[in-house]
């Protein structure tokens, strides 16, 4: 006897099916997806009826007009059966070692089979999307011998696709490749509720030491009797950081100048001047500015107090105005991780591009083996590290991003003599 397990996924709903120890199907499709189509589909279809006059309308509609009015039709009644009763899935099957990837309506329509022999490892990586999207962490089954890494999931969540990647592990015995942090962290399904301190100890990373204080640090340590606090301030402004509000200010100016003069001659009672004058210096040349100055004074202002204990991690932040706790219980964290410039390089992976193993150089290289060009790496020390990123299977948090690489590891190693020394 089979059971579920239910998952979220990018748009849709997917189901982990146990038909028994040895098998494993991962359903998508449906839901509310069937329900957003639902309008196409009948849509399209209402609209390929007009000619046949199934529904009595005013004017009927000539030959040519006919044709067109039911391929208009059609194109709407595709999509919507796609969306309406479109159905995919993923079927792993120990006992025959195979996986079996469908497609079809409602049922199985095409399949692609690969030997499961194949699969090397479960890949976890992160995708930010863009103004259309959302972002995604694609969970993918890869191998040597799999052309294409095979598209498993992609939730809108992180907690979902890790959900989904450790169940793939443990089934499939497989290890776990996360570069979502933009470092590869490998997890090998033995391990994969491990939490990171006992990680340390058992490979003996907990030793490791602590390297000296770097000079000009942004961030100020205080050493408590439980364990350090990190108070990281907002980055020190300069010129730079004001170039935004020249935008504004430019707007501001052009709008005076065009429009303050012509109100200001028009013929028309006083007070409808001074409402017009009182509506286009508040919202076209107080307005911008004012806002423009505030996203810098709310730069100035933010704030991190990173409070680290044998017990807990917690992240106290201010950013753009807003207020935000985040403790993650040091039982519970899984992962930390501060990625370099060059662990962040050593996770891209082109397309059509073989990476080339070169192991540790000393420079952060592409893919195929090449430098990075010094002016890349330039802006990416200029935009500083991106930070420390600590997460649990609930919970994610991010602090010191923007600090030198330096002061980075700096704190990163404190807090492993703190939580796992």
């Amino acid at each position: 006897m089979g059971f579920f397990k239910q998952a979220g996924m990018k748009g849709k709903t997917a189901l982990f099916y146990y038909k028994d120890s040895g098998t494993l199907e991962l359903r998508s499709g449906g839901g509310c997806i069937s329900v957003f189509g639902l309008p196409f589909l009948l849509a399209g279809l209402f609209i390929m009826q007009i000619p046949l006059g199934l529904i009595p309308m005013e004017g009927a509609p000539g030959p040519l007009p006919s044709v067109f009015i039911v391929l208009f039709g059609s194109v709407f009644a595709a999509v919507g059966a796609g969306l309406v009763f479109g159905r995919s899935g993923i079927v792993l099957d120990r006992g025959m070692g195979r996986v079996i990837q469908w497609w079809g309506l409602l049922v199985p329509m095409k399949r692609r089979v690969y030997m499961m022999d194949a699969i090397r490892q479960v890949e976890m990586d992160f995708s930010s999307g863009d103004s259309d999207s959302a972002a995604t962490w694609p969970v993918r089954l890869s191998g040597e011998g799999i052309p294409k890494p095979i598209t498993v999931a992609q939730p809108v969540s992180f907690a979902e696709a890790r959900q989904v990647a450790e169940e793939l592990s443990r089934f499939l015995r497989k290890p776990l490749l996360d570069s979502s942090t933009g470092e590869r962290v490998a997890r090998d399904p033995e391990h994969l509720d491990e939490s990171w301190r006992d990680r340390l100890r058992r490979t003996g990373e907990a030793a490791a030491p602590v390297p000296s204080e770097p000079p000009g640090m942004r961030s100020r340590v205080e050493r408590t009797g439980e364990g350090v606090v990190f108070h990281v301030a907002g980055p020190p402004l300069s010129g730079l950081h004001y170039l935004p509000v020249l935008f504004p200010l430019a707007f501001a100016g052009a709008v005076a100048w065009f429009f303050l003069p012509a109100l200001l001659t028009l013929p028309m009672p006083e007070f409808i001047r001074y409402v017009f004058l009182g509506f286009i210096g508040l919202f076209f040349i107080a307005g911008p500015v004012v806002s423009a100055l505030l996203n810098v004074l709310r730069l100035k202002n933010q704030f991190e107090r990173v409070t680290v204990t044998k017990a807990f991690l917690r992240v106290e932040a201010l950013k753009q105005g807003k207020r935000s706790t985040v403790e993650i219980p040091v039982d519970e964290l899984e992962d930390l991780v501060a990625p370099t410039a060059r662990s962040v390089m050593d996770a891209i992976e082109v397309p059509g591009v073989k990476k080339v193993p070169l192991g540790n150089t000393g420079t952060p290289r592409m893919p195929d083996g090449r430098p990075v060009p010094r002016l890349i790496l330039s802006l990416m020390k200029m935009a500083g590290s991106r930070g420390v990123t600590a997460r649990s299977d609930k919970a994610v948090v991010e602090f010191g991003a923007g600090l030198d690489e330096a002061e980075v590891a700096y704190l990163f190693a404190l807090i492993r003599k703190t939580i796992a020394g």
